[in-house]
């Protein structure tokens, strides 16, 4: 079915078109590949809505790249992700004009590959070539059922969520691979509200048939808001997991920005005529305030409940501060229905989160020596802490203790650091009154509000073996010697900060991945070292 010569006359069409005036590019490479193969049915198609060449490489098709002297490609060295990759990188093609056989379902095709530069950036190109008696038709039917198929498969996510940046839809892996794995057992929240998050978002999805008996669209929209690093992303991230592991898999898309050169109301435009021919799917606005101002929201809310339909979108949009969001959004049901409140954690919810990480150590004790009496104890020093610092107060404390010597006695290190770190210092929230993580119906404190009652309520104070009491059993406990000079210091950065640390601590913590696995076996071998005071 190959032929050297035909495809040799197509190569020499193509370099001759590249190296005059240019012409529609589109056009002159369909006429030449028609005339470089006048048996054969010639198509074109768009790769991004079709893509012959992630179809074969997923295994619904096999592709072969024909070597051939007349293939146009700039071949490079393909670096890994990131250096933390195994791997050493790949030396890999871009083909600008080439051709591979192309085999599915007992019929034989040829497939050209084609990439030039236009106004607007580089444009890729495909045709798909079939031997036909009449090839003068206008289609062609086994094309057609390949594209079908294939075009039905390209539309699906597979591993991968929808992201919009930079005035287009892009299939992201490197976004999936950081929500993959995530779980509603790592979302520590009070229990009723978490039960109610869950019912109300997951359980959407399940009840269309109840919206039209109800007569009502079958549509919805959350906000989830409250001070940073309290488990707004992590509840996205669990979410966006738990759908795609039904029966019949939800997509997630997510909006990065609305920045176009073609204007705001274009971008917005594009999200939604997205979500609408994905729905079911869950759309996702991360940050709300930041995209929908005074500039977007006559746009945004002529999508939300203009004439268009929007049958089947889940919207879940995030905020660290409510106030700013028109009232509009915030205050009418059936765009937004229901808010739902992350405020800084209480006593049992930190107790909670601190039995979250022993158990991470459930499976090696030898790791570290970590007694639940210590949970209880971190609970009671740690009011104002935020589950961000919460964790960055774990993460920092293994760290520590992996980086003492064999030769050196942590614990008598830490008693001192202690006793040198007695100044003064104030936590990001304290309170007379316990803090409940929020309900799902209170708009409740905001943070420029909890921010002010932190002016308002400051108390000087650090952590003593005095002030918790801690059982003798424990005294001699590394991991909690360390915790506590860790609290101090993280007491006295919360304070000198004046919350700003809560954003950088989102990024740095609550953005991270499980950073414990290159550092286990380091824990392993210095907490073998310690003993009781």
């Amino acid at each position: 079915m190959f032929n050297y010569d035909c495809h040799g006359n197509a190569y020499q069409s193509w370099r001759q078109h590249n190296s005059q005036q240019q012409r529609n590019t589109e056009f002159s490479t369909l006429a030449l590949l028609r005339d470089a193969y006048p048996n054969h049915h010639v198509t074109e198609t768009d790769p991004e809505k079709c893509d012959l060449i992630g179809y074969a490489s997923a295994g619904h098709a096999t592709l072969v790249r024909q070597d051939s002297p007349f293939d146009h490609f700039i071949r490079s060295y393909d670096a890994p992700e990131n250096r933390l990759e195994p791997d050493r990188g790949a030396v890999t093609d871009q083909i600008r004009f080439g051709c591979s056989r192309y085999h599915w379902r007992g019929t034989d095709f040829l497939v050209y590959e084609g990439q030039y530069t236009a106004k607007w950036g580089t444009k890729k190109l495909l045709y798909v070539l079939h031997h036909a008696d009449n090839p003068k038709m206008r289609t062609n039917d086994a094309v057609d059922a390949l594209l079908r198929e294939c075009g039905k498969w390209s539309r699906n996510l597979h591993d991968e969520i929808y992201v919009f940046d930079n005035t287009q839809w892009t299939k992201s892996k490197e976004l999936w691979k950081s929500v993959e794995g995530s779980s509603w057992d790592d979302v520590i929240l009070e229990t009723g509200m978490k039960d109610r998050l869950i019912r109300d978002v997951e359980h959407f999805f399940d009840t269309r048939e109840l919206y039209r008996r109800s007569n009502v669209p079958w549509k919805r929209g959350v906000i989830l808001h409250g001070v940073p690093g309290n488990g707004k992303t992590v509840s996205i991230r669990a979410l966006i997991n738990s759908l795609a592991g039904r029966e019949e898999p939800i997509p997630a898309l997510y909006v990065k920005s609305l920045d176009s050169c073609a204007g705001h109301k274009w971008s917005i435009q594009q999200i939604f005529g997205k979500a609408r021919s994905m729905a079911p799917c869950l759309l996702v606005f991360e940050d709300l305030d930041s995209i929908v101002g005074p500039k977007t929201r006559s746009y945004f809310l002529n999508e939300v409940d203009g004439l268009s339909s929007n049958e089947g979108i889940l919207m879940i949009g995030s905020t660290n501060y409510l106030e700013r969001l028109d009232k509009a959004i915030t205050k009418r049901p059936s765009r937004f229905d229901r808010t739902y409140h992350f405020k800084l954690p209480d006593e049992n919810a930190r107790l909670a989160y601190a039995l979250y990480w022993r158990g991470k150590f459930d499976t090696d004790e030898e790791v570290v020596d970590f007694p639940e009496g210590v949970c209880s104890i971190v609970a009671k020093i740690t009011e104002g802490f935020s589950f961000a610092y919460l964790k960055e107060l774990f993460i920092a404390s293994l760290l520590a203790l992996a980086a003492r010597g064999d030769d050196e006695d942590p614990v008598a290190d830490f008693v001192e650091e202690i006793s040198v770190g007695k100044s003064s210092v104030t936590p990001s929230e304290v309170g007379s009154e316990p803090v409940v993580v929020g309900k799902g119906e209170d708009v409740g404190e905001t943070a420029e509000t909890a921010a002010a009652k932190k002016k308002k309520k400051k108390q000087q104070r650090t952590i003593s073996w005095e002030e918790i009491h801690v059982p003798e059993d424990l005294k001699g406990n590394a991991l909690l010697h360390v915790i506590i000079a860790q609290a101090n210091l993280l007491l006295r950065e919360m304070d000198s900060s004046d919350g700003g640390a809560e954003s950088d601590l989102k990024s740095s913590c609550e953005e991270a991945s499980d950073p414990m696995e290159p550092f286990m076996n380091s824990v392993r071998m210095v907490s073998a070292q310690f003993s009781p005071l």
